[in-house]
């Protein structure tokens, strides 16, 4: 939780803190229960052998590195859990990250529910195939996480099936925030917690096609009774403008921001 001139704003670890450690291994989520952080996202991606893990990219280039020390043009997809456990997930971020494992999802959300602290599941579950989608959901049914379990699409259909599935969940939605859009994943989705999310105008979100948060469409939000998610957000300037224009209910961070009571 963060103070802002009065105004209270949950803070969520994109990736864990991915400032402070390599960004969705253990460490980064042992930070986050750390440093006071109210949210973990996280990004899950299936091995060759339908392992589920937790990974960002489609590669092992950017995080991962081999026996070498090298970094490989390896898709995890074209890999065994097995094999994928052969890299090393924390020598690219620092030394004393080195022999960081890739984390399973299970052993994620074990974590999470040990330490009372709610994952936000990246909308990239939405790409997986019906046979992932269904071992993705036995193996977060199976964690037993109740109210701390959050995923994210862009489409509310496929949240519906969701909310069906796991009647204590989360739901996050990033899809279009039109009127229309946004009746319909609340009526889909009706009974649940919804946070709608838009990004912050900032280096970080520059790719991103989903129109920025404005004063308007934080307003339309509000007006269907859901609340507003803002992301990513490294700096103090923009957090504060951020909370004082849109009065958002949680912010998205690298590990930049950090939990306390400072404006």
């Amino acid at each position: 939780m963060r103070i802002v001139n009065g105004h209270s704003v949950m803070l969520q670890a994109h990736r864990g803190v991915s400032t402070d450690a390599p960004e969705n291994t253990m460490s980064a989520f042992k930070a986050a229960v750390q440093q006071g952080y109210d949210v973990i996202e996280l990004d899950p991606k299936f091995t060759k052998d339908n392992q589920c893990v937790v990974l960002h990219d489609r590669t092992l280039k950017r995080t991962g590195r081999n026996a070498k020390g090298e970094a490989e043009e390896v898709a995890i997809k074209d890999i065994t859990l097995e094999e994928a456990r052969k890299y090393d997930y924390g020598a690219w971020f620092g030394p004393e990250f080195a022999g960081e494992q890739i984390p399973l999802l299970a052993d994620v959300l074990a974590f999470a529910k040990e330490n009372n602290i709610p994952l936000k599941i990246d909308n990239v579950i939405e790409s997986f195939t019906p046979e992932q989608t269904a071992i993705l959901f036995d193996i977060i049914e199976q964690a037993d996480l109740g109210a701390l379990a959050g995923f994210t699409a862009l489409n509310p259909d496929y949240l519906a099936a969701v909310a069906k599935r796991f009647p204590e969940c989360v739901i996050h939605y990033d899809g279009p925030t039109d009127e229309e859009a946004l009746k319909k994943v609340c009526d889909l989705t009706a009974g649940h917690p919804l946070i709608v999310w838009l990004p912050y105008p900032n280096r970080l979100t520059s790719w991103c096609k989903t129109p920025p948060v404005s004063v308007e469409r934080a307003q339309m939000i509000r007006n269907v009774g859901a609340k507003i998610g803002v992301w990513i957000i490294e700096d103090e300037a923009d957090l504060v403008d951020a909370c004082a224009r849109f009065a958002p209910d949680v912010i998205e961070t690298t590990g930049s921001i950090k939990p306390g009571s400072a404006g």
